[in-house]
């Protein structure tokens, strides 16, 4: 991977290069893994990111993104993302505070992308479904020294949810529609 600003073709490219031999940290002290479905990228997901750095102390450090599959939204939420898998990818590769983005596994088996990361810390939103409890059986079993952190909830302002997002594009779509009437 370019180290000025890479594309997010090449960030893509540089994560599959980066499970067929994990490069060494860029001379970076630390890797952190986040998860989420980033479906609509909003200021509360850029606070996020951010955040992951913050509370992990390491500001200097690899930023890596798992994103969920569209199948496990379906499964987990009960309704599809907006966008696709491969747009949500092609969207948070672009951001600047990225490293690494890649989708997640399929199925029911989310953590096994972990042994391919080797992630130094695997930060959590405040709302994520994510069990702590599971990660962390599975971090031991694995003989891991991953370091698992739940972020605390932050104030954002208004729309820091993407079902917030959802509700007022709704709502504004339905009052445009009353007054076309």
């Amino acid at each position: 991977m370019q180290e000025e600003n890479p594309t997010p073709s090449e960030k893509v490219a540089a994560l599959r290069q980066f499970f067929v031999s994990p490069p060494p940290k860029k001379g970076k002290h630390h890797r952190i893994l986040v998860f989420g479905t980033f479906d609509i990228i909003h200021p509360a997901h850029l606070r996020f990111l951010t955040e992951a750095r913050v509370a992990t102390n390491c500001p200097d450090c690899e930023l890596v993104v798992v994103l969920s599959r569209d199948s496990s939204i379906e499964r987990i939420k009960g309704r599809k993302p907006i966008f696709s898998e491969e747009q949500r990818l092609k969207l948070i590769s672009g951001l600047r505070l990225v490293d690494y983005a890649c989708l997640g596994n399929e199925g029911t088996d989310h953590f096994r992308i972990i042994l391919d990361i080797e992630p130094d810390y695997i930060v959590l939103g405040y709302d994520q479904l994510l069990e702590e409890r599971p990660l962390l059986e599975f971090i031991q079993r694995h003989q891991l020294q991953t370091k698992v952190l739940r972020l605390p909830k932050f104030e954002s302002g208004d729309l820091c949810s993407s079902s917030e997002v959802r509700k007022k594009v709704l709502q504004m779509y339905n009052s445009e529609k009353e007054k076309a009437i």
